[in-house]
């Protein structure tokens, strides 16, 4: 049987329905199907998440629509048109765009774009400067996401541990310098976790949606965990993975955040884009504004992946935020 035939039922439901928006209980799409859907239904959220890798997504995918709004304590998912759900998604972006000016004046579009030129020239100017060692991580990880044996495993710790170094998460005061690179093989090994492929690369629309969210929650948390059991670098103090170091990893391998370091965190909060503290909210509301402007950050991704390395939407917002507070304090030194 072809993949997502099985879920063929739920299609035919959804064409016919004639909503933009319609909820089903689980039961009710059981009912539709005409079979049980397995335990992971009703204990794992991101088995209602819009992947590929998910064949009961062909249900209403197919049908032309995208789930959202799942609700796993009263067992309920929303289905959205794409078309209806877009339109809401760029409502939402214009009123926040709306509520940014007028706070104060937010980070306008060429002002975006000319930061994320500039940082990406930085990239070209040294085939072998510190810029490039994201590129190299990234697409280290995207590379082999599907190759994980112990070769492949040190072979990717040793690509983080170096990009982080590059990128100041090996200071004296960083649990990391006191260890090898192959602290990170646990956290390599969780990052290749097939359940995350959804955010390898993720959207911008991607990063509105609460499985997606849950997932980064879920991946942000573990990632934390592992370095934590590991022996402690200084007497008495567990391992702390800070919000700057996981999502500096997050963006090295799955290209899923910017990262939350001092430079980021300054613009978005002056830009009253976002806070500057780590969350799905935070994440969500970058995102936004990123939609606030699809097309024309759409159109550099796709000049600037011409390079070798398709960006990831939130990698230009790290390089948009990164450059502008670094050309702020440039600005300050005497």
């Amino acid at each position: 049987m072809a993949k997502g035939q099985s879920f063929i039922g739920l299609t035919a439901y959804l064409e016919k329905c004639g909503k933009d928006e319609i909820e089903l209980s689980f039961s009710e799409v059981e009912r539709i199907l005409g079979f049980q859907l397995p335990d992971s239904a009703y204990l794992h959220q991101p088995y209602w998440s819009n992947s590929g890798s998910h064949p009961i997504a062909s249900g209403w995918l197919n049908a032309g629509y995208l789930s959202q709004h799942i609700d796993m304590k009263g067992q309920t998912v929303e289905f959205v048109k794409k078309d209806h759900q877009s339109h809401q998604i760029q409502e939402e972006a214009g009123k926040t765009a709306v509520m940014s000016r007028e706070k104060c004046a937010a980070l306008a579009l060429d002002e975006a774009v000319r930061c994320i030129r500039t940082y990406f020239n930085e990239t070209v100017k040294d085939p072998h400067g510190r810029y490039m060692s994201w590129r190299h991580c990234y697409n280290a990880f995207v590379e082999n996401r599907n190759d994980a044996d112990e070769k492949m495993l040190d072979y990717l710790a040793l690509h983080l541990a170096f990009y982080l170094a590059s990128w100041g998460m090996y200071r004296g005061s960083s649990f990391l310098l006191q260890k090898d690179y192959k602290v990170h093989i646990p956290v390599v090994k969780i990052l290749l976790e097939k359940k995350y492929d959804p955010l390898v690369g993720i959207s911008a629309e991607g990063l509105t949606e609460d499985a997606n969210l849950d997932l980064l929650d879920e991946v942000s948390e573990r990632t934390r965990r592992a370095y934590a059991v590991e022996q402690p670098s200084f007497e008495g103090a567990a391992n702390k993975a800070t919000d700057t170091l996981v999502t500096k990893i997050l963006l090295g391998t799955l290209g899923c955040v910017p990262a939350y370091d001092r430079y980021y965190v300054q613009t978005v909060k002056r830009c009253n884009i976002s806070a500057g503290v780590y969350s799905r909210k935070s994440v969500r509301d970058v995102a936004v504004y990123y939609l606030s402007h699809k097309d024309e950050f759409e159109s550099l991704r796709e000049e600037l992946s011409t390079c070798g390395t398709r960006y990831p939407a939130m990698k230009l917002m790290d390089m948009c935020m990164w450059q502008l507070a670094f050309e702020t304090d440039k600005r300050k030194e005497p």
